[in-house]
């Protein structure tokens, strides 16, 4: 038998030895008061997000995303990341904050939970709840946080929580901040 031949021979593997490939990351979920999801993001390259009828696609990092003919890119700089909109500047997410296109704050997430509005006024609280016990044949589920009358799950992230769940902001600087948030920083 030729060497070639005993190295292809010898490299396959049968089915029992092959590794199943790791489970796709859980989604991260808002759910409304009526448990309709209002929004959703699956970790991953590329990052998925949904909320209402937008979809994005989010690579990165840097950030980049293509909605129709509208291209979002993201900045990392020492203020924080700045989010352009066809070049444009459109929002910038740092140290637990959101600011508008003019640097306006939008939403800042406190260290105790509480989320406040442009006005430094308190808006919402958030809280993580424990993750649940498997029982009774139901698999364990992962931590969740509750934002006024919006549950969170897949996540215990207070930050991320809040900033996919919030009004204030639009849909695709949610969508972009949370992918922004589970995607690993470049080193």
């Amino acid at each position: 038998m030729s060497p070639l031949l005993v190295g292809l021979v010898g490299s396959c593997r049968s089915g029992a030895d092959r590794q199943a490939p790791p489970p796709p990351p859980p989604a991260i979920e808002v759910r409304d008061a009526t448990g309709a999801v209002t929004a959703r993001v699956v970790p991953g390259r590329p990052c998925r997000a949904t909320i209402g009828d937008l979809e994005l696609l989010v690579g990165g990092r840097p950030l980049v995303a293509q909605q129709g003919t509208v291209r979002w890119t993201g900045e990392d700089a020492a203020n924080g990341t700045t989010l352009f909109k066809d070049g444009a500047p459109a929002a910038r997410y740092h140290a637990r904050q959101l600011f508008d296109a003019e640097g306006l704050p939008l939403l800042r997430v406190l260290e105790d939970g509480s989320i406040a509005d442009r006005a430094s006024a308190i808006v919402r609280r958030a809280a993580v709840a424990p993750p649940a016990a498997a029982g009774s044949g139901s698999a364990a589920t992962a931590g969740a946080v509750t934002i006024g009358n919006a549950t969170v799950t897949g996540t215990t992230d207070v930050v991320l929580a809040a900033m996919l769940a919030s009004p204030e902001a639009p849909p695709a600087v949610r969508a972009l901040v949370a992918c922004h948030l589970l995607l690993p920083e470049v080193r």
